[in-house]
């Protein structure tokens, strides 16, 4: 029948994998919790709290493969944008009005 709903062995393996994967992860489920509680009620910390060494390890790699895409484009994307001189001049303040007034 293939890989298909009705396929036991198939969701029997599909079971086993994501239990295997569940339970191959450095995390526990109760410190996660009073970190992120420990966080929000000192007020302290960064937005995105990032949980156990894995998570870590994996955003790590994430942040460093992004700056390798920014280094190798950071002598084209420059080239790529309209010619400064293409671009209106600012206006002139209102006369009367600060460019920065506030009410």
């Amino acid at each position: 029948m293939g890989q298909c709903c009705g396929d036991d062995a198939f969701v029997r393996e599909m079971v086993d994998n994501r239990l295997e994967f569940h339970g191959s992860r450095h995390g526990n489920p109760a410190k996660g919790p009073e970190a992120i509680i420990n966080r929000a009620v000192n007020g302290q910390g960064p937005m995105r709290q990032i949980l156990c060494s894995d998570s870590h390890a994996y955003a790590t790699a994430k942040v460093q493969a992004l700056q390798a895409n920014l280094d190798a484009t950071a002598e084209t994307a420059p080239t790529t944008g309209f010619p400064a001189t293409t671009c209106p001049p600012p206006a002139p303040p209102r006369r009367g009005t600060a460019p920065c007034a506030r009410s």
